[in-house]
């Protein structure tokens, strides 16, 4: 079947001596990988490689055959042209770091028009910024509720949280409990938005304790999930 669709670009790998794989989230039909035949090869062709770069977004025509196997693209354009992302270089670890997340996170061959929009108008908001310093924080926490992991938030008058129940408690000194400063700023992430300038973490050892617990928390929810390895790009270029 012929689909039209807006989609972003999450990652690529190299397939043969001039091909490639290319994973997108799409809007028509949640996550698809596409095989790109010769997009590598000098040769002039259709498709530039430039046009999947993590977390581009693009308007796609594709063949869906939906039988779980590689898609083909027929034809790609930019739907939104960043203008600062990929010229600077701290948008652009952001970018990596949280394409990887994504990739690791979403499976559903399904429409999320709500997920799609969500990562849609982070990137032009990241795009269009220039307060971005906690972006990533704040996408991460936002992405917990289309993960089926927003914690419980009934109780978050509590000064600890529970890791494997997802729940503010009471703090037991057991493993999976925090408490102190880095719930409190979990605490103040949620519900907030990127324009939010409250929250403020100035320190850069606090702003990487809450990026491990959130990859944590994760890793505790999601099967199969790793820690991003594009994690130590991000933390050697935020000291």
């Amino acid at each position: 079947m012929l689909v039209s669709t807006e989609s972003i670009s999450l990652n690529y790998v190299k397939y043969s001596e001039t091909s490639i794989i290319v994973k997108c989230y799409t809007k028509s039909d949640g996550i698809k990988s596409y095989l790109l035949k010769g997009i590598r090869s000098p040769k002039k062709k259709s498709l530039n490689i430039g046009l999947f770069q993590p977390l581009t977004i693009l308007e796609i025509d594709a063949n869906h055959k939906n039988r779980g196997n590689l898609e083909i693209i027929r034809s790609a354009k930019i739907s939104r042209a960043y203008k600062t992302i990929h010229l600077d270089v701290y948008k652009n670890s952001m970018v990596l770091f949280l394409s990887e997340i994504l990739s690791k996170t979403i499976k559903e061959e399904e429409a999320n028009i709500e997920l799609f929009n969500f990562i849609k108008n982070s990137m032009i908001w990241l795009d269009t910024s220039n307060n971005f310093s906690n972006f990533h924080i704040h996408f991460l926490v936002k992405l917990l509720p289309f993960l089926g992991i927003l914690p419980e938030k009934s109780d978050n008058k509590l000064e600890a949280f529970n890791m494997i129940e997802g729940i503010f408690c009471e703090y037991d000194h057991s493993e999976f409990c925090i408490n102190g400063k880095l719930v409190q700023y979990f605490k103040s992430f949620l519900g907030t938005e990127f324009d939010d300038v409250l929250i403020e973490i100035n320190s850069i050892t606090k702003r990487r304790e809450l990026i491990e617990f959130l990859i944590k928390y994760m890793q505790i929810h999601i099967p199969d999930f790793n820690r991003p390895k594009s994690i130590n790009i991000l933390y050697e270029l935020f000291q």
